[in-house]
């Protein structure tokens, strides 16, 4: 069971500072900041989760709406994407939702998915509900954008990334791998 505590006139820099040490030293903790003080940030459990409340959690899954899918824990990604015996390749599209460059990203995965429907899986991993599996992977900004076949990396792309660039590598994969027996 978590603690509550209650810290009324702290910034948020020094809130995420706060967190951090709490996190770091293995203390869970629910931080509990009146919204007079702190009216245009609010403040998640994990440290460096501030999220502007008009960010919209559900724009992160506009890949999932659109036939994509949602990895939501470990062992999900490890079925949908780390899985040998699947037979397509597999782009998987790191992101969080507070980030801009993902929120440009994701209409380019989306085209290049609706472009590739029958010859590749797509999913999308949440980097802030699912930490491990992003380091696991090696994620260390976002957007990253990986390519998988039968459960190998093949491909990384890195920031945002024209369709154009994102869908040649697409095809390469799947004439170089795919095609090929």
């Amino acid at each position: 069971m978590p603690m509550k505590l209650l810290f009324p006139g702290i910034s948020p820099r020094a809130l995420g500072l706060v967190l951090f040490l709490f996190t770091f030293c293995g203390i869970n903790a629910t931080f509990v900041v009146p919204q007079k003080r702190l009216s245009r940030w609010v403040c998640s459990t994990r440290a460096n989760a501030w999220q502007h409340p008009r960010t919209p959690r559900s724009s992160l899954t506009m890949i999932a709406k659109s036939g994509g899918k949602l990895i939501t824990t470990s062992e999900e990604y490890g079925g949908q994407v780390l899985d040998p015996s699947i037979n397509r390749p597999v782009l998987v599209f790191f992101s969080a939702p507070w980030c801009g460059p993902c929120r440009l990203s994701n209409p380019v995965v989306k085209d290049v998915m609706k472009q590739f429907m029958d010859d590749i899986n797509v999913v999308e991993v949440c980097t802030d509900d699912l930490p491990d599996v992003a380091s696991d992977a090696g994620v260390m900004s976002i957007p990253t954008i990986q390519i998988y076949f039968k459960g190998q990396l093949l491909d990384t792309i890195v920031g945002c990334v024209a369709r154009n660039v994102l869908a040649s590598s697409v095809d390469k994969i799947l004439e170089d791998y795919v095609s090929s027996p």
